[in-house]
């Protein structure tokens, strides 16, 4: 485990006049942060290699004098927690650092595309993948917004909010993606308010008019039954096993109550028993156990001694053993659905279907099917694993309601 600290001079500007911010950065295990000294300094009179001001400068001898001190004081400090077998952490010594430069009453300054490396950096090392790459997908159509500036936490307001929303529009993104982007921001504004970055009264999506992304409709991604079988009856030529793969995953997904991709990856031999599925959704965590259908019986026997299968118990040939952390995990699985996606395009344009099928695709048209033939919106709900009827309302309101469709149209 290693500890070192630097000065540097935080260039934002280059402009010849323009003065910087001389900041700390203290790494520690190659993961590294910063703090500001509350001092300034034009880069002419910055001396890099000695880490400290040029007799050029204005208030070299103040600011020579503290950047000593808090050498010093840091030496004393990584020495006193040596002692007890401890080391000093980022926040004791940014908390030494402030109390030496009277920063303690101020929040620390922190730019827009810092804070979000640090959110994503925290998801990481708390293994939420997804939710990382959320913030990912996000920086980086900001990044795209802004041309790659970054930006000062106060200069952002409604009028850059309105903007950036413009220019997601302009670029084609869909309600569902500006949606995700805007509410993955506000969480993150809400996060530096939090974490002192920026202050309470400095709020831009206050004024933001916010409610069509709060609950954005979807286009209807369900297909008929008759067009399930006309998927599963295409003769598909045996050499094409990655077409194969992506028909069965769609069908098993389809026939196991509209199971997500994720959780269908994750599945291994010990999940079935007597003929049941059992097995927890990653997503909410709720258990579900169910007797499969004739159809998804078949899917399995037809993988239980295929060539190429997992060599990690898992049923389907996705994860193997070399996938061995969450992340790889969860990079292994977007590649496959990817893949998966546009196996199902190519299936689906050969069979005359307009829509865009999905893995997603098969879960809407289970509940499709379900609702055509009378089953109650609450037992839809069960099945599908939602904790509300309210849940299950917003659901079918994306893919509409078949009884009444045909309860009008047999009508007129």
């Amino acid at each position: 485990m290693s500890l070192s600290t630097k000065f540097i001079l935080a260039i934002k500007d280059k402009e010849d006049n323009a003065e910087h911010p001389i900041m700390l950065r203290i790494i520690i295990d190659r993961k590294n942060q910063i703090v500001s000294t509350k001092k300034v300094s034009k880069q002419e009179y910055w001396l890099n290699k000695e880490q400290q001001v040029s007799r050029s400068h204005p208030k070299h001898k103040e600011i020579n004098l503290l950047l000593r001190t808090i050498i010093s004081e840091l030496d004393f400090l990584v020495i006193s927690e040596g002692k007890k077998g401890k080391r000093p952490t980022f926040d004791e010594i940014k908390a030494l650092v402030r109390g030496l430069t009277g920063g303690n009453s101020e929040p620390e300054s922190k730019s827009l595309y810092k804070l979000f490396d640090d959110q994503i950096s925290s998801l990481t090392q708390q293994s939420r993948i997804g939710y990382a790459d959320t913030f990912k997908f996000t920086l980086s159509s900001l990044k795209g917004f802004t041309q790659n500036k970054d930006r000062d936490l106060l200069s952002i307001n409604i009028g850059f909010l309105t903007k950036y929303e413009s220019y997601l529009v302009e670029r084609g993104c869909a309600i569902t993606t500006r949606s995700v982007y805007l509410r993955t921001f506000r969480t993150l504004w809400k996060v530096a308010i939090r974490d002192k970055f920026c202050p309470e009264s400095h709020y831009p999506f206050k004024d933001f008019a916010f409610g069509k992304y709060n609950n954005p409709r979807t286009k209807k991604r369900a297909i008929q039954k008759t067009q399930i079988e006309l998927i599963a009856n295409m003769v598909i030529d045996p050499e094409k096993d990655t077409l194969i793969n992506s028909r069965n995953y769609f069908l098993f997904s389809f026939y196991c109550r509209g199971i997500n991709f994720t959780d269908l990856a994750s599945l291994k031999w010990d999940n079935i028993v007597d003929d049941e599925l059992q097995y927890v959704r990653s997503k909410t965590k709720e258990e579900f156990r169910f007797k499969l259908h004739p159809s998804a019986l078949e899917i399995l026997a037809y993988y239980k001694d295929l060539r190429g299968n997992s060599d990690a118990g898992y049923i389907f040939p996705i994860l193997y053993k070399r996938h061995d952390t969450p992340q790889s995990i969860r990079y292994r699985k977007q590649k496959v659905r990817t893949r998966v996606n546009k196996d199902l395009q190519e299936l689906g344009a050969s069979l005359g279907i307009q829509k865009n099928l999905t893995t997603y695709v098969a879960r809407h048209s289970y509940a499709t099917t379900l609702r055509r033939n009378g089953v109650s919106k609450e037992n839809i709900g069960r099945s599908l694993g939602h904790d509300s009827l309210k849940t299950t309302d917003i659901y079918l309101e994306d893919i509409g309601d078949p009884i009444l469709d045909d309860l009008i149209n047999s009508t007129l």
